[in-house]
């Protein structure tokens, strides 16, 4: 079975036809194709896949549970193509189908490829390398799309090309798209009993801690054929790659209301924080009771506009004083960690978030009571995402982790 469904783009509109029709005859009335070009196309999908996708009888073709499988996917897939029209063209939501839709039966897989290649690399030269085709190949193939959607997709200029508001929404819809196709040779592999697949994770700085690490390594153990990617990086850059379908699911310090109706927020565990200095510090020899005992000591703060930086600033009036106002904003968790480790600075972490560090003696908990610095440590998923079994998995050894770390 090849690893990539999404090639296959043109024929899936031909199994969708027929799922909805019930035949090859009466898919020929909603595609701008031949009884006999559908019917060709169903056969060389099933041959490549090595499966029926119907079972062919007098009163018509019935999906298979593989056909059913792979065309869910394929119907959310082509959605996200439905809504990229709908918002290029200023549509009204509803007013264009799935069978009325222009650029939905029209666009081609060479045309999605090469937009977002060239979205990468922002030169034609360049994305033509990767694509293994001419440099004039690429500007036609994007000219097309500009074409089928009736708008400019980038601005050229002295400093370069970027994408215009419409090249932004429909690189957005097309990720999604892609995805789906992604998920459905996930999920066919799930059918046949074998676990495989890719997952990218974002995990925010300063909050996951131990949590990601151990959900992947117990997930991996019992599944050796998946390949997962890690990403870190600041809540903003991690939201829009997760709208974008770059990353899968984002862990780490929930932000209090969902941040859009497109995303929604699964809480794990409540978390609070200490304050942490290396093993040796000399506070640890003094009496100390509130963070009023240490406020005049070099600190190591979040990052401004962040949860952590309000966590931080909270516990610090809720003794009654002043936040300090720190010369070092760390947002890695490593420069944090060493920076530490080499001085007498103090942080407010999660027991959880250094944990290693404290079982080593890296680092000490000062007994000092920090209050109000509650916070929920939870999954962040796109609304609208229907997971495949690999990132099920991961939910579920989070969420079994989570409970034990309760």
């Amino acid at each position: 079975m090849p690893g990539l469904l999404a090639p296959h783009l043109r024929r899936f509109r031909s199994v969708l036809a027929v799922c909805r029709t019930g035949s090859t005859a009466q898919a020929a009335l909603i595609l701008p194709l031949s009884q006999s070009a559908i019917a060709r196309a169903i056969r060389e999908l099933e041959d490549d896949l090595a499966r029926p996708l119907f079972e062919r009888a007098a009163r018509g073709m019935l999906p298979t549970p593989v056909g059913r499988l792979l065309s869910y996917r394929a119907e959310r897939a082509m959605a996200q193509l439905q809504l990229a029209e709908t918002e290029l063209k200023g549509h009204d939501q509803g007013s264009v189908s799935l069978t009325t839709s222009r650029f939905v039966h029209t666009v081609g897989y060479r045309h999605l490829q090469t937009f977002i290649i060239f979205c990468e690399t922002r030169s034609e030269t360049i994305a033509a390398q990767r694509l293994g085709v001419s440099q004039p190949a690429v500007n036609q193939t994007l000219r097309q799309l500009s074409h089928l959607l009736g708008c400019e997709l980038f601005q050229r200029s002295a400093r370069g090309v970027r994408l215009t508001e419409n090249g932004e929404a429909l690189l957005r819809r097309v990720k999604l798209a892609l995805a789906e196709f992604r998920h459905a040779a996930e999920d066919l592999a799930a059918f046949d009993g074998r676990m495989q697949g890719r997952i990218v994770i974002g995990s925010l700085p300063l909050s996951a801690g131990v949590l990601v690490p151990r959900a992947v390594d117990r997930m991996l153990v019992r599944r050796h054929d998946l390949k997962v990617t890690i990403v870190d990086g600041t809540y903003d850059g991690l939201m829009y790659q997760l709208r974008h379908a770059d990353i899968d699911v984002v862990v780490g310090a929930l932000r209090p209301g969902a941040p859009g109706s497109d995303v929604v927020q699964t809480p794990l565990f409540e978390d609070t924080l200490s304050v942490v200095v290396r093993r040796g510090h000399p506070l640890e020899k003094q009496a100390l009771k509130t963070l009023r005992d240490v406020v005049d000591q070099p600190w190591i703060a979040p990052l401004s506009g962040t949860p952590a930086r309000e966590a931080f600033e909270r516990a610090f009036r809720a003794a009654g004083v002043a936040p300090p106002s720190a010369e070092l904003e760390v947002n890695s968790a490593i420069v944090l960690q060493a920076l530490l480790q080499d001085s007498n600075r103090l942080a407010l972490l999660s027991r959880r978030q250094i944990f290693h560090g404290i079982s080593s003696g890296v680092f000490s908990i000062l007994p000092i009571a920090v209050e109000e610095t509650s916070r929920q440590i939870g999954l962040t998923m796109r609304a609208d995402a229907d997971p495949s079994a690999s990132i099920r998995l991961f939910i579920q050894e989070l969420q079994v982790l989570a409970k034990e770390l309760s």
